[in-house]
């Protein structure tokens, strides 16, 4: 069931997060005074963009057409890492972003509350290294922390701890948090390397989409070698126990079909399938397939630097043309209906640094092909804590008078190739300028400013901007 945070809930929260970061830095302080060795790291930024073309959020424009909306936002973050000796380390950090409650370019903008502050933990973790840091024998972490296993990826791909399994959920954006040092593991990392290998097994509790406290367990795996090439792949065994089954795996215990008017109120398959067949031109019902949000991910990528496997020189910049790509397959269950093709639940994405020659960092442009025949959209899941996705047999919402309001679309083909130009530059060691143009998975809101959690790009040739300016240190 969903919920609405109040402005004094949010005002509370921002101030017990605020305090309780003075007390740990108050600590931290004392600490220093104790001869441990601490060192401090932060950013802070801002950016905007705006929407070019968004094929299918149709509507009277009260809130749910993006199309020429500009959007903005900016945070900070500050984090302490304190060295405790004999290879023990901690690190604390909190910051926050502000953004607005809709688009800048929606009719609506004028009559909900303004900018809000959300905080967050950057890291909050304890980690034990048996060898040299940078490549260890054995390192241990614990708390939140930040785990990126394909750093080559800029926008698209990461498959493997990103979206979800059951329905089939894939989620990317401008420097969204995976690409960044801001914690999405709560729980366990070890971590083994020796030579080219690297090896880490993680253990996570779920805290980014309900249910909560899932646990997951995954293990990871690369090799690297002739310092140009680097293969890897993992498992994840998704929400493998959950901290109360019969919400993470219904069965047929479903919720009143008519508490889910947001999504569909004829939608009679809300936690279970109703498997039918068509026998002489009369619709027979054959089971009910139950299911679960749990399932296995599996993951496989590779990355090539050309430049040092033939040894060209010139005028190439250290990460230029680079290739990598990554492939997922997103549950191995088939189900009926839904679920039917495994091929069908395989995202695919590849990149390419282009060359900048020096005048950029990176310059990364990459495409995903996803075949997903379902909608891109896991408001059930928020709603019911559903397994199953929205139909997508609606076209068209009607008001009162019988006028169409919003069309949704029903070939969900349009929507298989994503893609994506990312650029950025550090100028004077410091500062960090960033941009991207793409078609990819960003999320923006929905109906009469009510979250659907559908994708906002329906069509390949929609688009959007977005830059950054960026200090940190």
């Amino acid at each position: 069931m969903g919920f609405t945070v109040t402005a004094s809930v949010r005002a509370a929260l921002t101030r017990t997060a605020v305090a309780a970061m003075a007390c740990a830095f108050s600590a931290l302080a004392a600490w220093a005074e104790d001869g441990i060795k601490i060192q401090y790291h932060g950013a802070g930024w801002i950016q905007g963009g705006r929407i070019e073309k968004a094929s299918d959020t149709l509507s009277d424009g009260k809130g749910q057409n993006f199309n020429d909306n500009w959007t903005q936002n900016s945070g900070g973050q500050i984090t302490a890492v304190a060295d405790l000796g004999a290879g023990w380390e901690g690190g604390l950090g909190l910051g926050a972003i502000q953004s607005p409650g809709v688009f800048r370019g929606s009719p609506e903008y004028d009559k909900v509350p303004g900018l809000t502050w959300s905080p967050y933990v950057t890291e909050a973790r304890l980690t034990y290294t048996l060898g040299d840091a940078a490549h260890p024998a054995l390192q241990v972490t614990a708390g939140s922390f930040h785990f990126n296993y394909n750093p080559d990826v800029k926008n698209l791909g990461l498959y493997l701890f990103r979206g979800l399994v059951y329905p089939g959920i894939v989620i990317s954006g401008f420097e969204t948090k995976d690409v960044l040092p801001i914690a999405n593991i709560y729980g366990l990392n070890v971590r083994h390397e020796r030579g080219g290998f690297r090896g880490d097994f993680i253990l996570n509790s779920e805290t980014d989409i309900n249910p909560y406290f899932d646990l997951s367990f995954a293990y990871l795996a690369s090799y690297r070698f002739l310092n140009a090439i680097e293969i890897g792949g993992g498992v994840n065994w998704y929400r493998a126990v959950a901290q109360r089954p019969s919400i993470t795996s219904p069965g047929k215990a479903c919720p009143d079909p008519n508490s889910n008017v947001g999504v569909n109120a004829a939608d009679k398959e809300i936690c279970f399938i109703l498997d039918t067949t068509l026998v002489g031109g009369t619709v027979t019902k054959i089971d009910t397939v139950t299911g679960s949000l749990s399932g296995v991910k599996l993951m496989g990528r590779f990355s090539v630097d050309p430049k040092t496997l033939f040894g060209l020189g010139g005028p190439f910049g250290p990460k230029d043309l680079i290739f990598y790509s990554e492939a997922a397959v997103l549950g191995l269950k088939n189900y009926p209906k839904y679920y039917e093709k495994i091929i069908q639940r395989i995202p695919v994405m590849f990149g390419v640094n282009l060359p900048a020659f020096g005048y950029l960092d990176d310059l990364s442009l990459e495409f995903e092909y996803f075949a997903n025949p379902n909608m891109a959209d896991f408001e059930k899941e928020l709603e019911d804590n559903s397994w199953i996705p929205r139909p997508k047999a609606v076209t068209e919402i009607t008001n009162d008078s019988g006028a169409v309001v919003r069309t949704i679309r029903t070939n969900t083909r349009s929507d298989d190739w994503k893609w994506s130009l990312y650029l950025d530059k550090v100028v004077a060691g410091h500062l960090k300028v960033s941009g991207q143009i793409a078609n990819d998975h960003m999320r923006t809101g929905g109906f009469y400013l009510r979250p659907t959690q559908s994708e906002t790009f329906s069509d390949t040739f929609d688009w959007y901007w977005m830059m950054k300016v960026a200090y940190y240190f």
